[in-house]
């Protein structure tokens, strides 16, 4: 005797069993089932339960089973709705465009981006509008880029940073306040080591080899460098590294890591000590070696 199955439906977890014929089940297992006891035990567990009406010496071919419910193949494309990876590639296409586009059709390309970012909940599709605003010219990107600091998303705000610092079309000066602000002000740690980075990043360098400084450049500098001193005593450990890296770019002294000797130049900048804290040794500028330890 063979056991095909002729009928397979799915009944939601709240259904009960209305006829199962099991030409090869026991009367005494039927009875039990009928009774409800299996369901109440699979029902919860599975959402549902698969009703089966056998019957002795039928066939049953692929294409009968690949038109049921349960075996069909099924599609993630909902009719009027573009799934994610569609639209994110229809926000990178506006900004490759918006790069190259006219001044209307750059208005109109920043309007759909802007409601892109307002209107959607998932913030990958607002870190994807973020980038591509990034890459069109217009008066408004940089008040957009800042209200955009505000997000609720981490990433976000990070993606806002970075394109403020790739593409700020303001002046330098208000460049690195707004990245001083954020690296005070932001509850996240990776916010704000991203903001110190940036801040190293842009920041006006110390010249070299003696040559000749600009006045504004260096008094700019000398504000930063005080600004990243303060940030030596963050609360996030990352925070304090980072801001050391960026006082090297600035003023390109090599304290390496020695947080003390970076908190005495800062000192030394504000006028508050009269000599620059000693330079590393050459010994401690070798990189230090960890070797397992064996027994």
């Amino acid at each position: 005797m063979r056991l095909c199955f002729s009928h397979i439906f799915i009944l939601p977890s709240s259904a009960k069993i209305a006829t199962i014929r099991l030409s090869i089940v026991p009367k005494p297992v039927e009875d039990v089932i009928m009774k409800g006891k299996i369901a109440k035990i699979l029902l919860p567990i599975l959402g549902g339960i698969v009703l089966l009406q056998s019957q002795s010496g039928c066939a049953v071919d692929n294409q009968t089973i690949a038109r049921l419910p349960l075996f069909s193949a099924k599609s993630d494309v909902i009719p009027g709705f573009d799934p994610p990876h569609v639209r994110l590639k229809q926000i990178e296409t506006k900004g490759k465009e918006g790069a190259k586009a006219s001044e209307a059709e750059r208005e109109i390309l920043v309007a759909q981006l802007m409601h892109e970012y307002m209107t959607s909940p998932d913030s990958n599709m607002r870190r994807a509008t973020v980038d591509a605003l990034a890459k069109i010219p217009h008066p408004e990107r940089d008040r957009f880029l800042r209200d955009i600091l505000r997000d609720e998303n981490p990433f976000v705000r990070i993606s806002a940073l970075e394109a403020l610092g790739a593409a700020y079309s303001g002046s330098l000066s208000d460049l690195t306040s707004l990245l001083i602000e954020q690296a005070k002000i932001d509850v996240d740690g990776d916010v704000r080591i991203t903001a110190v980075r940036i801040l190293g990043d842009v920041s006006p360098k110390a010249p070299r080899n003696n040559a000749r400084d600009n006045a504004h450049d260096a008094r700019l500098r000398e504000s930063i460098t005080v600004e990243l001193g303060g940030l030596l005593d963050d609360r996030v450990l990352a925070v304090r590294y980072e801001a050391m890296r960026s006082l090297k770019k600035i003023t390109r002294k090599d304290y390496g890591y020695d947080m003390s000797r970076w908190s005495h130049y800062v000192r030394y900048v504000r006028g508050e000590v009269p000599d620059l804290p000693s330079g590393r040794t050459f010994s401690e500028k070798l990189p230090t070696i960890s070797l397992p330890m064996f027994r």
